[in-house]
């Protein structure tokens, strides 16, 4: 068990450490969602009337076409580098290897949201401040990373895989986006824990599921 987490550590940091020298993936995701959530800022009247929904609709849409665009980044890195075939002829599990890449794709997604949600509470005039709204984040970012790291793998020697990541990822988080959505515009109308605890036991029950399936078939996600 312990040499197990110190993999996924060991893992993980060398992506950070990769990022950190390029800034390829952190920049991708919160430049593209910064420039989304400005292009919605100028077609919506934000007012006293804009609803909270709405506002959750654009800031999770932002979220996860960036993420998407970061996280295929994060495996283009992986390609050039010729890494990720030295990780697999590493005397380690697959889903060790699997993830150790989950972790470092939320680390690099919760990062970027640093720089997006601030942005977005000026534009739109709403409160991030709370424990609620960042356990709604951490939850969606866990399932974003699990789902993303899944097809990215699975589409990193396709020729196409800048078209067909997308279309593989976008259908199979609508249940996060669904439940993050409603309970972020929960969260703007000030509802209580009891409230939101609906959404959240869905996003907890569809990461868990999906993540269980990645693990079960990580060694053909891997496969040399």
């Amino acid at each position: 068990m312990k040499n197990s987490l110190g993999s996924i550590y060991n893992i993980a940091k060398k992506d950070l450490l990769i990022e950190f020298r390029n800034k390829d993936v952190i920049l991708s995701i919160s430049g593209f969602a910064t420039i989304i959530i400005f292009v919605f800022s100028f077609a919506f009247d934000v007012g006293s009337s804009f609803s909270s929904s709405t506002a959750g609709g654009i800031l999770w849409s932002s979220i996860s076409f960036a993420s998407i665009t970061g996280i295929n980044r994060s495996f283009m890195l992986e390609s050039e580098n010729d890494t990720l075939g030295a990780l697999i002829m590493a005397p380690i599990s697959r889903d060790i290897i699997y993830l150790g890449k989950v972790v470092g794709n939320f680390i690099f997604i919760t990062i970027s949201e640093m720089v997006i949600l601030p942005i977005f509470a000026i534009l739109f005039n709403f409160s991030i401040l709370s424990i609620e709204f960042i356990a709604c984040c951490l939850l969606a970012n866990i399932g974003l990373s699990v789902v993303g790291t899944l097809f990215a793998s699975l589409t990193i020697k396709v020729r196409a895989k800048e078209v067909l990541l997308p279309m593989l990822f976008l259908p199979c988080i609508i249940p996060i986006l669904f439940s993050s959505i409603e309970a972020t515009s929960l969260i703007f109308e000030e509802k209580s824990w009891s409230d939101l605890s609906t959404w959240f036991q869905l996003t907890i029950a569809f990461n868990l599921i999906f993540l269980i399936f990645s693990l079960f078939i990580s060694n053909v996600i891997y496969e040399d």
